[in-house]
This record gives C-alpha cells, sequence and structure tokens, in this order.
C-alpha cells in the first residue's frame, strides 16, 4: 500500500531490506521504535562531509552535506526506513496521530526547499507473509493509529464487527490470531513503514539533505530496583555520577520511582556513504533543567540549561546511540 505525499511519482522499487528489528524491552513500559539515519544504495561516489543531528525526547532533527566526489550525475532513491511495528498484545505505542501512516510527521527539506517524498507502508504475518492487500480488501488500516480515543473505539467496534468469513480468512492467513485469544479482533502482523525519494547528485557538488520527526520512545519507571540491578548501564553508559543523580531524585518520591524515556538511534547506517562522516556534530536537549540524561559518548560538553553537544571529525559510527531521560513524575 503506497501513500503519496506531494505530486511526483518515483520509477525505482525500494525493499526494506534495510528496517532494522525491533528490540525487546524490559520493564513495563510503552513500546518504542530505534529510527536513526537515511539509508542510501550503497555507493562509492557520494561522500557525507557533515552531519548535524538533534535528538530531544520530543523532536529529532538531522541536516546533512553530500558531495558528488564523481565527474558523473548520480541519481538514486534516498530511503528513511522505520523498524517493524509489531502489533497484538501487549504492544502499545504512545501515540496518537493525526496521520495513521506518516504517525512520526516526517517532513522533507533538500538545499533549503521543502520536498514531497513517498511512503511505502506494508504488513507481513510472522512468517513473512505479505498481507498488505488482505488488510485493504476489508478496509483495514495496515497501522491501527488513531487521533483520539473516540476513533481507537470506533475502528475497534468496526474491526471486532467484520463478517464471520472475513474473520476465518484473516485468521488463516495469519492477520489475526486465533480463536483462544477471545471472540474479538486481535491483529498478529507487523508493519513495515518507509519515506523515500528519488535524489539527484550533481557532478562535484553539494546538497543538503535535511528532515524531521516526532520520535516514538518508550516510556516507563525507573527506581532503585533498576539501578540495583544495573539496567540500561552499559546501553546507555550509566556511570557512578548519573546513577548519583538519580538517587537523589527518586529520594522522597512516593516509590522511589523517576518517570524514564529511552530513546534509540540508529548511526551505523551512515557508514553506507563513501567514507567517514567528514565532520559529525550531535546536539541533545533533555528538555527540562529537572532531568538527568545518559548516553554513550565521550567528550560531551554542556551548552546550556538542557543542551548538550558533542563534535568528532572523520567519524564512522560503531554503534548506535541509547538515550536514557530520567525526570521526577507529574505530580497531580
Amino acid at each position: 500500500m503506497r501513500y503519496m505525499t506531494g505530486s511526483f511519482g518515483i520509477a525505482a522499487t525500494l525493499c526494506l531490506w534495510f528496517v532494522a528489528a525491533l528490540p525487546g524491552l524490559a520493564n513495563d513500559s510503552t513500546a518504542s521504535l530505534d529510527t536513526g539515519d537515511l539509508v542510501l544504495v550503497p555507493n562509492a561516489d557520494i561522500r557525507l562531509e557533515e552531519e548535524d543531528l538533534f535528538i530531544s525526547p520530543d523532536l529529532i532533527r538531522v541536516r546533512y552535506v553530500f558531495f558528488n566526489t564523481s565527474d558523473q550525475a548520480i541519481r538514486t532513491p534516498v530511503a528513511f526506513p522505520l523498524p517493524p511495528l509489531v502489533f497484538g498484545e501487549d504492544m502499545n505505542y504512545a501515540i496518537s496521530p493525526e496521520d495513521p501512516v506518516n504517525f512520526v510527521g516526517f517532513r522533507l527539506w533538500v538545499d533549503g526547499q521543502r520536498m514531497p517524498f513517498q511512503i511505502d507502508a506494508r504488513a507481513s504475518t510472522g512468517d513473512g507473509r505479505d498481507i498488505t492487500g488482505l488488510l485493504a480488501k476489508y478496509g483495514i488500516p495496515i497501522t491501527t493509529f488513531t487521533a483520539d480515543e473516540a476513533g481507537f473505539m470506533r475502528l475497534r467496534a468496526r474491526l471486532d464487527a467484520l463478517p464471520g468469513a472475513a474473520m476465518d480468512e484473516l485468521r488463516a492467513a495469519g492477520a489475526i490470531h486465533g480463536p483462544d485469544w477471545g471472540d474479538g479482533f486481535q491483529e498478529a502482523w507487523s508493519a513495515n513503514v518507509a519515506f523515500y525519494w528519488m535524489q539527484s547528485f550533481a557532478p562535484r557538488s553539494r546538497v543538503v539533505i535535511e528532515h524531521s520527526y516526532t520520535p516514538v520512545p518508550a516510556y516507563g519507571f525507573y527506581g532503585r530496583y533498576d539501578l540495583e540491578a544495573r539496567y540500561l548501564f552499559d546501553e546507555a553508559c550509566i556511570d557512578d555520577s548519573f546513577a548519583a543523580g538519580a538517587r537523589r531524585r527518586m529520594a522522597g518520591t512516593e516509590m522511589d520511582m523517576l518517570g524514564a524515556t529511552i530513546l534509540r538511534y540508529v548511526l551505523v547506517t551512515a557508514n553506507n556513504w563513501r567514507g567517514p562522516i567528514g565532520r559529525f556534530r550531535l546536539t541533545v536537549d533533555k528538555g527540562s533543567t529537572d532531568a538527568i540524561v545518559s548516553l554513550c559518548r565521550d567528550g560531551i560538553r554542556k551548552t546550556g540549561p538542557t543542551s548538550f553537544e558533542w563534535e568528532g571529525f572523520d567519524y564512522r559510527p560503531d554503534r548506535d546511540l541509547t538515550l536514557l531521560f530520567l525526570a521526577p513524575l507529574p505530580t497531580e
């Protein structure tokens, strides 16, 4: 199922081989989606000269400067894939978007001009069968996101009321769970969503590509037990100073708990471009002076009340980012 924004078509057909898998999350939390860099069909002539990455719990914004090192014009598909959305029991994405397909509000600029793009959205079962057409046959959205609770209730009521023959066909295809899950409609598929466009790179010239979107982090609780169990210590490089700060903020709270936001960002796809990133700048904004943040980045420096910055040159990412934001729980 393809959704168009803008008014241009793309002749190339993209495969979603580059979509990363959704990792499992510990603790009782809502599901998250890892997101990250643009993906280019590996190309030996295009160099990523600069990347400026801004990350906060509510916004991710990236600016890239690419340079075509060859004497030939290059036209190639560029994509921004999301990892699979897994739908089913115990999977709860804490978002209520107006657009159920572009649910991260993806926006694109090339050389300062707002640009259209296409969205490829497909659904598959756990054993890899494509059921996009089957869902469309019965008017079932690939994502079941709605803008509000009322819309969600209307959607669930409509899906629960599908005719028995439709339920049987969906169950036989592996699109929904069997009757042992109850009488209602219970999806059992994954949705793959990617934003893509054809990009031209003039010979010996630079192209600036920018995009922004709303991340889908995991939300939950983080308490003294998590510190003792060293949860996320390695993945988010939690050190003694961060742990001490967390304990201070937990002291006096009702359950020795803080609100946790876990945001993962895929960096290693940048290695598809020619050579290392010439200059890479990371800006992290924790959003509140009451919050603390931990991530694996030596030499990061504070640049404002809530912001931090790290810069590297000839940078080759060898691991992805995990950011842990902790903040006091809201009080009534």
